[in-house]
């Protein structure tokens, strides 16, 4: 009876605390021998990214000795701050009754493993069944929860946010609004008064959380890079520690509009984001746009470091070589990191395309200066960029000026061909300005730094391989940055590269394409030549379909003049 009491004490906690994924490698043994299965944690308020490395253990008694677990279920404060809420809350819903279902999975399948005795295959398969319903029972925890929250913030939020998809024509913000997700803060819903596009963060938020039956795939859920294995014994944040596959697979955020009678002359991408920190977490996201890689868009998400886990705005304008894509009306922004194995959660509340915005509500102001690292030279002519949507090109002062910058998380980025490239990451609020310091790099001229660069990333943009005008005829002044491609080649004689020529939007498209390929073929023929077998190597060109900056002026064109090695697939 005591076993039996225990094991219903247990199954009680597991419902009264609001449950997380978690599953332990063993159920702990109660005192009369009978097996009893620890619940799964509360959800968390600390920031998913304060885990140790590669540890799924959390504070407290995991494995049942000491106190007694079920007394301690029962009287932990946040599950006492949790019954109070509930006895406040509407009557039980359907995922109410669904939790309640899973209770009593959970006990008989705790009492099948208490019956299994010392049969090793009974216990096994007792055991994973256990293992299961915990699964099970904390999944129907936070669907109830969600639910709660969700019946709480349509009440609260505005009609037009409560939407999952929204179009709008010529409204106040653009010739065409097109809304993915409901703009509720992941389901905990915004503060008194707060409004998101104000730039303010917002509260911490617990974790894990579930998306609603209606959230639009890739909006509010907890999505882990799909390169995370497990296996390389690496870093894990909580989110990847809370969640499991396939639910937390990255998903693509498909927006789609109605674009008969559109002009397309400046396209808009708002993310709000949460939880981005690739270079705490040791990943590198890559950005598609219907499929085509967008490396400034990229280079944006790489430069966050969110924590808390709090969401913040993101504005990106699409270059206009992207703008060919809204023709169709739909548009899928898919991001991930497939070939790292980090344990790097990441979450998106809604996304909006803004084609042809009017303005933005808050903004505020980006100044500056660009120096070199190192000596702290000031650099003319580097490209300065707030996500594309402002931009200006330094004077010999090395000076800057952004102004009408929308609110919200503020990525600014430093390009010059020759140096490495400089971004800072800072919350802007409306009416507010950032003073900013951005340090360039002279790169390397040697193959060690090349490969760490190339190891790091999976792919380097070169500057120093320069050809005669319109031709694909090397020049004597690419010798250094050849010697640093073959020194790598020789040094790795396992290596395979891509490489991948670029031009700026000078010219024609057929014509730059062409010239593109060329060029890439021109390079591997140099390398071929120089002992290289051409079986490690392919040439592909890209013309002017991949920028990395605005072609609208010659700094810009000169970051998309270049060569790019990529590591084969």
């Amino acid at each position: 009876m005591r076993a039996i009491a225990v094991l219903a004490l247990l199954c009680l906690g597991l419902c009264l605390s609001a449950c997380g994924t978690e599953t332990p490698a063993d159920p702990p043994v109660a005192a009369n021998g009978a097996t009893a299965a620890p619940p799964p944690p509360a959800p968390s308020a600390v920031s998913p990214s304060d885990d140790a490395a590669g540890s799924d253990e959390r504070a407290g008694d995991r494995d049942g000795t000491g106190d007694d677990p079920a007394a301690r279920l029962l009287t932990r404060p946040e599950d006492q701050a949790w019954r109070a809420e509930q006895a406040a809350a509407e009557p039980a819903s359907a995922a109410m009754a669904e939790q309640q279902a899973r209770i009593n999975e959970l006990m008989a399948a705790m009492q099948a493993l208490a019956e299994a005795g010392s049969d090793p295959e009974r216990r096994a398969a007792a055991l994973e069944r256990v293992k299961a319903a915990q699964h099970a029972l904390g999944e129907a925890g936070l669907r109830a929860e969600s639910e709660r929250r969700a019946a709480k913030t349509e009440r609260e939020i505005p009609e037009a946010w409560r939407q999952t998809r929204r179009s709008e024509r010529g409204g106040e913000e653009a010739d065409l609004l097109v809304q993915l997700g409901d703009i509720d803060n992941l389901g905990f819903g915004w503060p008194e008064g707060f409004d998101p596009f104000s730039g303010e963060s917002t509260p911490v938020h617990r974790y894990p959380f579930l998306p609603e039956a209606d959230d639009p795939d890739g909006t509010d859920r907890i999505m882990v890079v799909s390169g995370h294995t497990g296996k390389g014994g690496g870093r894990r944040d909580g989110y990847t520690q809370r969640t499991r596959r396939p639910d937390n697979r990255p998903r693509p955020l498909l927006l789609e509009f109605d674009p008969a009678g559109i002009e397309v002359r400046t396209v808009v991408l708002q993310l709000f984001v949460d939880d981005f920190q690739s270079e705490r977490m040791g990943s590198r996201y890559r950005v598609l746009l219907d499929g085509r890689e967008a490396g400034d868009i990229a280079a944006t998400l790489n430069a966050l470091d969110q924590t808390g886990p709090i969401g913040k705005l993101l504005t990106i304008q699409l270059l206009p070589e992207f703008h060919h894509l809204i023709a169709d009306g739909r548009l899928a922004v898919d991001v991930d990191d497939p070939h790292t194995d980090a344990g790097d959660g990441f979450a998106f509340d809604f996304a909006r395309l803004l084609i042809n915005p009017r303005g933005f509500r808050y903004t505020g102001t980006v100044r500056g200066i660009a120096v070199e690292d190192g000596t702290g030279k000031p650099l003319a002519g580097v490209l300065v960029s707030a996500a594309n949507v402002r931009q200006a090109v330094t004077g010999e002062d090395g000076r800057f000026l952004l102004e009408d910058v929308p609110a919200g998380l503020v990525v600014t980025s430093a390009g010059k061909p020759g140096y490495e490239g400089d971004e800072d990451a800072s919350d802007l609020e409306g009416g507010g300005s950032l003073e900013l310091r951005l340090a360039l790099r002279p790169r390397a001229d040697d193959s060690v730094a090349l490969a760490a660069r190339l190891q790091r990333e999976r792919k380097v943009d070169l500057y120093g391989i320069y050809f005669d005008t319109a031709r694909a005829t090397l020049r004597p002044e690419s010798e250094t940055t050849l010697q640093q491609v073959l020194g790598l080649l020789r040094d790795d004689p396992a290596l395979r590269l891509v490489i991948a020529g670029h031009t700026d939007s000078e010219g024609g498209d057929d014509y730059n394409q062409a010239l593109s390929e060329r060029r890439a073929e021109a390079v591997v023929g140099w390398l071929a030549g120089h002992g290289v077998d051409p079986g490690r190597l392919a040439a592909e060109g890209h013309g002017e379909s991949r920028p990395v900056a605005d072609n609208s002026s010659e700094a810009g064109r000169a970051l998309n003049r270049r060569v790019e090695l990529r590591l084969a697939e």
